[in-house]
Order: structure tokens, then C-alpha cells, then sequence
């Protein structure tokens, strides 16, 4: 079984193993989703258990590990967390999703540490905005970090934006110029998810990002459909600097093009986001004092094949030729042939 990609009946591999380290947070965001976890759970796996999973999904060919919370940086031996998976695993790319407050301490330590990539959430450039939908008054400790992050060295650093209607989506402009010029960063605007908090506030707060994607079209010289990502478009600005559209609610296909499986905080494989009923507990093999680490791990490996099994696109899309022509017409895009170079696989799904 090891470097085998695992694959579900609907054609979709695991290419991904997205890794909540913890619950805790010190922001309150209005619309916080906690990755669909159950929130009032206090457990977290040890290091040893994180790198037992890690080194699992590493033998049967995944090499992308997504570390995330709550707030990851909360976690006082998040270094050996992700010291732990580069050494134990094959891994190619480590990512970690932060709030940024604790940027400035800890940067160097996590690019040290193996960290290749950063994504931010930065979801306002004006400190009452910030303020408002964090619940916190740090913005500018938190660019402080980003501007420490730039000169770090990550491959990439990702500034995640939630728009919101009537809060930050006339700040556009303002973000833009964040990434501008610099091909290692990406501005990433998200619909807002009606999962957790963002359910209360989603009539209210939610906005279509088509006049957004509009304006960046008019600045862009080429696009790619990021297949392997929730077939999303990514932008280059013509000056430099990336920008993607992440459209959960909105996108057809967003969740045919998933190819990921998630570990909770609390020790459970989470096939999809948006649902509870098909979860994995891991804690009877990781916390069986009778079993090798060798033992576990193969263990762990039969629980990771039962997950891919219960795997399925929430909206049910199946992947089929129709599909394709779905595809096609929602990466239309209108900007005269010529002036952006568009690259669009003839078939969206493996």
C-alpha cells in the first residue's frame, strides 16, 4: 500500500493532509468556521501522535501537510510539531495558516523549522474594520509580522481576505497593493462559508466576488485554474503578485476538485468540512500503550483507506463529462482573446 495514492469513486486522489493543532484562539472573528470541528473539545494530540499521522499519510504518497487551528501559533510546541512532520514524512510542502499576531516572534523559527509556505488572515486594512470583525485591536502588530514574513524567506506567504458586504469589500485597492510586484505572494479573496459563526451572519455579510474577479481581470496577463485546489482561478497581476478566488458557496465544482482529508485537533479523520456524521476516531491506536509506533502507523494507514472510502463532493457532483461543460462555462471569463493567457486543463479532474 505504501506510495500508492489513494483515489475515491469519484476519481478524487488525497493529495493533502490538512492538520488542526488546536481549538484555542485568541481573535473572535465573527464569521470562524473552526474548520466544522466540535469547537467545545478541549483535547489535543501530542506531538508524537500529529507525527505518527503525518508519517502515514506520507507512506501512501501524500506530501502536502496543511497545519491550521484555531490559532496554531498558540501551541507552545508548534516547532516540534512541524519538525516532527518534516522529519518523519516525505514531505514536499509544509503550509501553516496563522492570524499573524504571533508573526513577529516566531517567523524565523517556523521557516527553520520547515515551513514553507504561510497563509495570513488579514481580513481588514483599517484598524476599526479590524477591529470589528476580530474582535481584536492588533492590526498593525499583525503587519509588523507580515512585513517580517516578506523578508523571511517562505516560498510563498498568502494574505487570506473573508470579504464581507459593507465591511471590507471596498478595500480592494488596499490589498492589492500588499502583493503588488512580488511573485512569492498571493492575495486570496474567500466567500464567506455559512459553516459555524459565518451561518449567523451569511444573509447579512455574504458577497459574490464576480465585480471583484472583474476588476482583477482588467489587471491581470494570465490565468490558471488551479485544478488541484477546489479548481480555483489564480490570477498573475501585471505588475507582479498573485490573486485567487476561493468560492465554496458559489463554485459548481468546488468540491469535485477537493483532495484533501483533515485531522482534528482532537485525534479524529474528517473526510469533508461540512459534516460530522462519517468522522474517524484515531485515539484507540494512538493511545494503545500495547502497540509498537510501527503497528500504529500501518493502523493508521487502514483508517486513512476507510476515510478515502467515505469521502464524497458535499454537493454531489459527480465526475463525469458533464462536468466538463459545467467547468467550462463557469471559467468563462470576459476580457477580449489575447489579453490574458488562460490555462484550463481539457479534463478539470483526475
Amino acid at each position: 500500500m505504501q506510495n500508492q495514492r489513494l483515489t475515491d469513486r469519484y476519481g478524487r486522489s488525497v493529495d493533502v493532509l490538512r492538520i488542526t493543532v488546536t481549538h484555542r484562539c485568541n481573535f473572535n472573528c465573527i464569521f470562524c468556521h473552526m474548520e466544522g470541528e466540535d469547537i467545545n473539545s478541549k483535547i489535543e494530540l501530542d506531538v508524537e501522535s500529529i507525527g505518527i499521522v503525518a508519517e502515514a499519510f506520507s507512506r501512501i504518497g501524500v506530501r502536502k501537510f496543511k497545519i491550521t487551528g484555531g490559532e496554531p501559533l498558540l501551541r507552545r510546541d508548534i516547532i516540534d510539531i512541524i519538525k516532527a512532520i518534516k522529519t518523519r514524512t516525505s514531505a514536499e510542502d509544509i503550509s501553516l495558516t496563522t492570524n499573524g499576531f504571533l508573526l513577529e516572534e516566531l517567523a524565523k523559527d517556523l521557516r527553520d523549522a520547515g515551513v514553507d509556505r504561510v497563509n495570513i488572515s488579514l481580513h481588514s486594512l483599517n484598524r476599526e474594520i479590524f477591529r470589528y470583525i476580530t474582535g481584536r485591536d492588533y492590526l498593525e502588530k499583525i503587519l509588523r509580522g507580515v512585513e517580517l514574513a516578506k523578508k523571511i524567506g517562505f516560498k510563498q506567504i498568502k494574505i487570506n481576505v473573508v470579504v464581507l458586504k459593507n465591511l471590507n469589500d471596498n478595500e480592494i485597492e488596499s490589498f492589492i497593493e500588499l502583493i503588488r510586484g512580488r511573485d512569492d505572494m498571493v492575495l486570496q479573496f474567500i466567500e464567506l462559508h455559512p459553516v459555524g459563526s459565518g451561518a449567523e451572519i451569511f444573509k447579512e455579510k455574504f458577497v459574490p466576488l464576480d465585480i471583484i474577479e472583474k476588476k482583477i481581470i482588467e489587471k491581470a496577463d494570465r490565468l490558471r485554474i488551479r485544478v488541484e485546489m477546489h479548481n480555483r482561478p489564480l490570477y498573475h497581476l501585471i505588475e507582479g503578485g498573485y490573486v485567487e478566488f476561493v468560492r465554496p458557496v458559489s463554485n459548481p465544482i468546488f468540491c469535485a476538485g477537493c483532495r484533501r482529508l483533515r485531522l482534528t485537533a482532537d485525534g479524529f479523520l474528517k473526510p469533508c468540512l461540512m459534516r460530522n456524521d462519517n468522522i474517524i476516531d484515531l485515539k484507540p491506536i494512538l493511545f494503545n500503550e500495547d502497540l509498537t509506533r510501527e503497528e500504529k502507523i500501518k493502523n493508521i494507514i487502514k483508517m486513512i483507506t476507510l476515510a478515502n472510502d467515505l469521502r464524497e463532493p458535499f454537493f454531489k457532483w459527480r465526475i463525469d463529462r458533464n462536468l466538463d461543460l459545467i467547468a467550462e462555462k463557469y471559467f468563462t471569463i470576459d476580457k477580449p482573446r489575447g489579453t490574458i493567457r488562460i490555462e484550463i486543463p481539457k479534463r478539470s479532474f483526475s
